[in-house]
């Protein structure tokens, strides 16, 4: 769904901390909205009302402040409501404290709650599934995304992390995504600094007391001339399982699930989900469609492994996603292949020497 007008934005001061909101929305004329919070995560995503219908929708907020890499420490003071509507309603909310567990979130762009301009479209948008994830859940559970585009297992560490270390508590889970920006740097190879970091992240979720959850990173869609993946990133999912199964962590497998995903659509329809403005495109970054998908291939993975104080909050029925049928698609991705030939990646698989395989959106 396309949005043209800015969104209504509703302001409720509150101190960091797990709130149940509500939001009353009363259509006056046939609308489909979309409701979002903090920044741009998505808690209900193209619901439509007739005109003269009345609705409640009820959902969890975590307010949280952040550090980002090259910013100051930003403090939270509330919780913040967009609607992107383009018919006549109006709306309140109501914002409550509650006592309940959080998901906070560590990762790099394909993770990051990734911002938008207006008028709005979900295919040139950038999106990180953590920002789609909350739409997911039932009441019971937050989520406080804290990823960040261009970040590595120890950029993090040393710089996001400061922001929410002490707000993890009993009861808590810490999901970590990352792999395309420590593949960039030689000391964070995939069973040298990368698996330390990684490790580092689980002994401290446990120390106070929270769950961690590891994921791999998901795939780049470089498409070879035989209709599969390049594999750049098969040996940091690799070195995920290889921790999470040392040290019985849940593994959410994630390049697994989007290799399988867009090696069954193909190198053309694969671009739906990736964002491009029609002229030019990216290969790493999941536009407002991809980022979705990946937010449900998270969910079913936290089912399959049997995460159960997470799974039992989740929307079943919203999750669910069919592997396409391969597709006959016979285009080469020339122009991708070629540029593979220019790329300087330092912890490849083959250690090959093959400038920056992912655009820089860190300044959008």
């Amino acid at each position: 769904m396309n949005y043209t007008k800015q969104p209504l934005e509703i302001f409720t001061p509150v101190p960091n901390g797990t709130y149940e909101v509500t939001v009353t929305i009363e259509a006056h004329s046939d609308i489909t909205f979309s409701i979002l919070s903090q920044s741009r995560r998505f808690m209900v995503q193209d619901m439509s009302l007739n005109s003269g219908e009345k609705k409640d929708f009820t959902f969890n907020v975590s307010v949280c402040d952040y550090h980002k890499r090259d910013e100051e420490f930003t403090n939270v003071k509330g919780v913040t409501i967009y609607i992107m509507c383009d018919g006549d309603f109006s709306a309140i909310s109501m914002v409550s404290p509650v006592d309940i567990p959080t998901i906070f979130i560590a990762g790099d762009s394909t993770v990051t709650d990734q911002p938008t301009q207006y008028p709005y479209t979900p295919e040139s948008t950038y999106c990180g599934w953590g920002q789609m994830f909350p739409q997911l859940l039932n009441t019971g559970i937050a989520v406080e995304n804290h990823a960040q585009s261009g970040s590595t297992t120890e950029d993090f560490k040393n710089i996001n992390f400061t922001a929410f270390c002490d707000k993890i508590k009993p009861g808590d889970f810490l999901i970590v995504e990352f792999g395309h920006n420590d593949q960039k740097i030689k000391s964070l190879d995939a069973y040298g600094g990368y698996t330390e970091n990684l490790k580092y992240y689980i002994d401290f979720a446990r120390e106070r007391g929270a769950y961690p959850i590891l994921s791999s990173p998901i795939n780049r869609i470089i498409f070879q001339e035989d209709g599969t993946l390049l594999n750049l990133l098969g040996d940091y999912r690799n070195a995920v399982k290889k921790v999470c199964d040392e040290m019985d962590v849940p593994f959410i497998d994630l390049w697994s699930r989007t290799t399988e995903y867009f090696e069954a659509v193909g190198p053309i329809k694969s671009w739906d989900f990736f964002w491009g403005d029609g002229t030019d495109r990216d290969y790493t970054h999941t536009n407002d469609i991809g980022g979705n998908i990946v937010a449900r291939f998270v969910a079913d993975e936290l089912i399959k492994k049997n995460v159960s104080s997470i799974s039992k909050f989740l929307k079943e029925d919203m999750i669910q996603v069919e592997i396409p049928e391969k597709s006959c698609d016979k285009t080469v991705n020339t122009k991708e292949l070629e540029h593979l030939k220019t790329i300087g990646l330092v912890n490849v698989p083959d250690s090959s020497a093959l400038v920056d395989l992912d655009k820089d959106i860190t300044k959008i």
